[in-house]
């Protein structure tokens, strides 16, 4: 019997949290699917980004942040790849967030492990995305951020390559999907000589 692996709900494979929330949707370039869009989804998400240590229940106001999270990192992440300005408006958007309350570490004597001490659990989650966002856009590691080269993905991701040659968000798929597809076109031009 052959075992099927079920897929990821959520991708946390970009290299950095601040990216992880723009590959949210996937197929951006061609026929964008939000896996947020689901009831439930922005608090799973949050609880599997280990933002969260338990299931919450989002408002509407909450969910509604997340997701002009999301976009605002995504389009400041794009325009940085594509050599653009950024825009102000947006970076002061991103910059709003990260201002925000973030948890606090404490140290629990009895059992020596760190808790976070906050008294909006969400809006910090929030906060710890966005400066995850200002200092991946505004360190050096920005000149590593890409997007897929699949032309139907442009997933963002961090290329920790050495040589920095990295071209898909991941080998298992797109990697794997344009090696085929190119195998496929030397298969048919070869059948045609």
């Amino acid at each position: 019997m052959v075992s099927m692996k079920s897929p990821q709900e959520f991708r946390f494979n970009s290299g950095r949290l601040a990216l992880d929330l723009p590959a949210t949707v996937r197929r951006r370039a061609s026929e964008p699917d939000d896996v947020l869009a689901s009831p439930g989804a922005p608090a799973r998400w949050l609880r599997d980004a280990a933002l969260l240590t338990h299931l919450p229940d989002l408002s509407v106001t909450q969910e509604t942040a997340l997701l002009e999270l999301r976009e605002t990192i995504w389009s400041l992440a794009d325009a940085l790849i594509r050599g653009a300005k950024l825009p102000t408006e947006v970076v002061d958007r991103l910059n709003a967030v990260a201002a925000g309350p973030a948890p606090i570490p404490q140290l629990d004597a009895a059992s020596l492990t760190v808790y976070r001490n906050v008294d909006d659990p969400v809006q910090a989650a929030l906060t710890i995305i966005a400066q995850d966002a200002v200092d991946l856009l505004g360190g050096p590691l920005r000149s590593r951020i890409k997007a897929c080269s699949q032309p139907d993905c442009r997933m963002l991701f961090l290329d920790t390559s050495p040589s920095m040659r990295r071209r898909w968000c991941s080998m298992d798929r797109c990697g794997s999907r344009a090696k085929g597809a190119k195998f496929r076109q030397r298969l048919k031009n070869s059948s045609l000589t």
